[in-house]
């Protein structure tokens, strides 16, 4: 499942415990899992399903293995009633009847202790469609309806009676009787297609070993586009009349597929390969064996007006879900405590065939800022281990954050650099041989890692893992410049005081005698350590203690050298160095390290800098403390400092697309266009969004697709009136693009007009998607953010009967959204800190929220001045 650059798109809803009665008293299951004294060995599963109506029935027929005598047995069932239960055994039926076990479960209760030996199951089902979009679910698209699934973590449970625990890994065979006119698409090829009454049977080919989650199922009038190319048939699957917007997904992922194919040194697992382009869909992605499901927005592309952005996503997204093809389902994790081991791989893997396969979105260089994010989370004191014992599923969705995925690939890429990427390779090559079509655990890749590679891997990766935080290493040049010293300690924001820590960092030193620069590394293991360098012409004049970006810890040195550093960062420092560079500047401000005013001064010098990327990253620094420490009363000279940085970079770009420009540019230029005009006040470029945006809405004229959604969302922000708001309205009624109406419903969350904001949030109609682009655009506001919490308390109910469960647990980021306000805070925490609404997973978004707003707040005291002190200064006016 794919949660970067959105995030959080994901999965996960509450989980149904299991307990085992066992007559000859084994050791009882781990908490919150299913014994495995009776365990699956195949399941049939038989649904027949109508879209167009509420409900849907099944069989399901199981072959088990009773390991040891037992009286009872569970399995999961969360929605399917059951009408008929029959046990069978090798001497004929066993006299058996079903009991409620509670929180999800069915227990089998035999009149006599089970011999160990073979049985068969078969229980008769019917059940409603799911209405939160998980389990099965219906959705209409246009004039039909479709039914779609979505298992991760427990929602399989949902459809039909099953063991929905990743250790059981079965073929399974889907059959479903489904509406002569329907295309039936599941994990594997079809067996046969033939009538049965008035609707026709589909059977589809038995799968290999798979856990209950990976199962997938699509049903309706769906179009089909073929992927050419591959090593195995594959296809495109669109809902009626969306076919023309899959020749970009068709003509990537060959490309994809085959780059992982040579570095995994093996054939793609599976017999085909479907992508399915869903129109309701919350997770983004989700990486079913040979069936991939995709939020339609993120696979459907129009090829006249999709950006370069929406591309990047697009190969980005499809290269994650793709490595799960072999991390993930060709090698499962044992239990969801691994989960973020299948996410951090997924994202290593997938950035790292997208920069081979596409270098053109120079996503080694992008995905930099990713794990400056994820250092940002890692640096809260409410931050999490990301390894630790999975117990309680209640929201798991929580556990699929920033940590799970950009700090896990980062800690993966460091510790490959560290090992080689050869080495690093075969230990891949080693461990999937090792377990393929089985479960595994992350000490199962660490042991293949640490056989390749002659080291403790295991030991010094697990204190990234076994702890939270991220380090601060802080490099010192000691007398006679030829030796730096290293020491190392949790980062934390200025004032805040944590235990102490230690890690094994694999330390990257660049540094320079003025005429040579060398680069070595040591692994960092003590508080303290002095590393002799080898320079030929002593003293080192300057020292970077994070050569190439790849290490997961922020750095720090002397003021002096890092002034050095800053103003000849373009000619000292590679392009990862510089991104990581500017990042590390906004994480020393929260430290402490560095005063406001320094802040702009230093962050100023790389607005200049060539390199789209870099600029980019300012854009970032500037967006993450902009709420803390630009007062009201610096507002206008902040906004001349814009003008001034970012101003001049847009010059050097251009507002509009140039023949032959990188993607880089193309892909820069719609958030400096925002920033100089909504924050730089620049009304001449307001003047032009508004121009470009009626252009677009009106069909008249070349709009580059790359600035359509920063036009549309300048406008709304700056000369958003009612005229404008309708047409963006009327254009939502013929729009059927999914990618352009999420852009559309962005802009309508930009209105600043209190009474256009509430008509926004009234339009009936949306899918979960484009509600998620409007709330999120005005949530950027502090007053949206106060317009979005209106509309949660007022519509609770509502939002509690259509969102997955787990999703009620974030409304308290969105409802805050970008504010320093105790005074909101306090709302917020009262509303949804109510029984009635503190579902699981509130208390903990909560306190991840308060931390922040605490920390805004004491950032504005600390450097509010010293920064509108630098800006007032340096504004000419």
């Amino acid at each position: 499942m794919t949660a970067r650059r959105s995030r959080r798109l994901f999965f996960l809803v509450p989980c149904l415990l299991a307990t085992v009665r066992a007559a000859a008293a084994p050791a009882p299951p781990a908490p919150g899992r299913l014994g495995h004294d009776v365990v699956p060995t195949f399941e049939a599963v038989r649904l027949t399903v109508d879209p167009t109506q509420p409900e849907f029935s099944g069989t399901a027929h199981v072959e088990l293995r009773v390991a040891a005598p037992v009286s009872t047995f569970s399995f999961h069932a969360e929605g399917p009633v059951i009408s008929s239960l029959r046990l069978q055994g090798a001497t004929g039926q066993v006299s058996a009847r079903q009991s409620p076990a509670g929180r999800g479960l069915v227990r089998v209760e035999a009149d006599r202790p089970l011999a160990s030996g073979d049985y068969t199951l078969d229980v008769e089902f019917k059940a409603p469609f799911d209405p939160h979009a998980v389990g099965l679910y219906r959705t209409r698209a246009g004039a039909d309806w479709y039914a779609f699934t979505q298992f991760e973590a427990t929602d399989a449970r949902r459809a039909f009676p099953c063991w929905d625990e990743p250790s059981f890994k079965i073929p399974y065979q889907v059959t479903v009787l489904v509406p002569p006119a329907a295309v039936a698409v599941s994990n594997t090829p079809i067996e046969s297609d033939t009538p049965a009454g008035a609707l026709k049977q589909v059977v589809f080919k038995r799968t290999p070993p798979l856990p209950s989650y990976l199962l997938a199922l699509a049903i309706g009038p769906f179009e089909t586009v073929p992927i050419p190319g591959l090593s195995v048939p594959g296809r495109v699957v669109t809902v009626k009349g969306a076919s023309g917007l899959a020749g970009e997904a068709a003509r990537v992922t060959p490309s994809l597929v085959s780059t992982l194919e040579k570095y995994f040194g093996r054939a793609y697992p599976f017999e085909k390969l479907d992508l399915i382009a869903v129109p309701e869909y919350w997770p983004g992605a989700m990486e079913n064996a040979g069936a991939i499901t995709f939020a339609d927005q993120i696979l459907l592309v129009d090829p006249a007006a999709g950006g370069v952005a929406q591309r990047r996503l697009l190969i980005e997204v499809t290269a994650h879900e793709l490595a799960h093809m072999w991390f993930g389902d060709l090698v499962t994790m044992a239990w969801w405590d691994d989960l973020w081991l299948n996410e951090s791989f997924a994202s290593w893997m997938g950035d790292k065939v997208t920069q081979e396969a596409f270098p053109d979105t120079d996503v080694e260089v992008r995905s930099v800022e990713g794990t400056q994010r994820a250092m940002n989370t890692d640096a809260r004191l409410t931050t999490r281990a990301m390894r630790q014992p999975v117990e309680a599923m209640d929201n798991l969705l929580q556990a699929a954050d920033e940590l799970a995925y950009q700090k896990g690939e980062a800690v993966l890429g460091m510790f490959e650099s560290w090992m080689g990427p050869a080495v690093f390779q075969k230990g891949i090559r080693d461990y999937l041989a090792a377990h393929e079509w089985r479960n595994a655990a992350a000490e199962d890749l660490w042991k293949a890692l640490s056989a390749a590679s002659g080291k403790d891997v295991g030991h010094a990766m697990g204190t990234f893992l076994d702890q939270p935080g991220v380090p601060l290493v802080t490099a010192e040049l000691l007398e006679g410049g030829k030796s730096v010293r290293l020491t190392q300690q949790r980062f934390v924001r200025a004032g805040a005081a944590a235990p102490p820590q230690l890690w094994q960092v694999p330390v990257a030193i660049k540094y320079s005698d003025g005429a040579a620069t060398q680069t070595r590394t040591v692994l960092l293991t003590a508080r303290t350590q002095d590393v002799k360098l080898d320079v030929a012409n002593p003293p080192i004049v300057w020292i970077h203690p994070s050569a190439g970006e790849r290490g997961y810890y922020r750095w720090s040195e002397a003021r002096p050298l890092l002034t050095t550093m800053a103003d000849q960062a373009a000619t000292r420092l590679d392009r990862r160095e510089r991104v990581g560079f500017v990042s590390n500047l906004a994480a020393l401000l929260d430290a402490g390290v560095l005063h406001g005013g320094d802040f702009f001064r230093l962050l100023g010098s790389f607005a200049s800098d060539p390199e789209p990327l870099v600029v980019s990253a300012v854009v970032t620094a500037l967006d993450e403390v902009k709420v803390a420490i630009v007062t009201p009363e610096a507002r206008p000279a902040f906004a001349t400092y814009v003008r001034r940085t970012l101003g001049r970079a847009l010059e050097r770009l251009g507002p509009t697309a140039r023949p032959g420009e990188p993607e880089a540019v193309a892909a820069l230029r719609p958030a400096l266009l925002w920033w100089v005009a909504v924050e730089g006040e620049d009304v001449r470029l307001q003047a032009y969004a508004r121009e470009v945006a009626q252009a677009y809405l009106s069909g008249v004229g070349h709009v580059d697709p790359a600035v359509t959604g920063a036009a549309l969302e300048i406008a709304a922000a700056t000369t958003g009136d009612r005229a404008f708001f309708e047409a963006i309205k009327k254009k939502l009624e013929t729009e059927k693009v999914p990618a352009e109406r999420a852009r559309l419903f962005a802009a309508l969350g930009r209105f600043r007009d209190p009474r256009l904001a509430e008509d926004a949030l009234g339009m009936p109609g949306r899918t979960f998607q484009e509600g998620a682009a409007l709330t999120k655009a005005m949530s950027s506001s502090a007053e949206g953010s106060e317009r979005v919490f209106a509309w949660f308390r007022e519509h609770y109910d509502e939002l509690s009967g259509r969102l997955p469960p787990m999703f009620l647990a974030f409304l308290p980021g969105s409802a805050l959204g970008q504010t320093c306000s105790e005074e909101r805070l306090a709302a917020v925490e009262k509303f949804f800190g109510d029984p009635r609404r503190n579902v699981a997973g509130t208390d903990k978004e909560l306190a991840m929220r308060a931390e922040e707003v605490h920390d805004c707040l004491a950032l504005r005291a600390r450097e509010g001045g010293s920064a509108a002190a630098y800006l007032k200064a340096a504004d000419p006016r």
